[in-house]
This record gives structure tokens, C-alpha cells and sequence, in this order.
């Protein structure tokens, strides 16, 4: 599978995680901007990771999970 450099880069950030691995809040891991939210979008897409909105604290946070087809890719940039 093909990657960007910069899917590639957020994969990666995502699988080593926040407090554990394959998973955390996408605002402690990277900052929210429009160039993150086209990288997550495109590794949803890919079936990398799976995101949802949990908006529990009063503003939008999204939650990031690597699947298992992300978890299986050696990632090198």
C-alpha cells in the first residue's frame, strides 16, 4: 500500500499512541488543522485507522484507533 509522507508520519504517531499504543485523542497526538483532518480522512479511507467524535467535554474530540490492517504495516518514510 502507498503512502505519503505525511500519512505515513501520522500512522506512525498514531501507532506509538497517547497513553497506550494504536490508539488516543487525535488533539494530544497532532494539532487539529486542515492538513491533519485530509491525512486522517485518507487513512480512514485506506482502513488504516477508525476515528469518532465524542463530544462529552464541550468541544469536538475525535478518537483514533489503528485497525488491525494499520497495526500489520511496517511503516518507513
Amino acid at each position: 500500500m502507498q503512502l505519503t509522507e505525511k500519512e505515513t508520519t501520522a500512522l506512525k504517531t498514531f501507532k506509538y499512541g497517547m497513553d497506550e499504543e494504536n490508539c488516543g485523542w487525535l488533539h494530544e497526538m497532532m494539532p487539529e488543522n486542515k492538513s491533519t483532518s485530509g491525512i486522517v480522512s485518507s487513512l480512514i479511507k485506506k482502513g488504516l485507522i477508525t476515528s469518532f467524535e465524542d463530544s462529552d467535554y464541550g468541544t469536538a474530540c475525535y478518537w483514533i484507533e489503528v485497525t488491525e490492517k494499520g497495526k500489520s504495516l511496517s511503516l518507513t518514510v
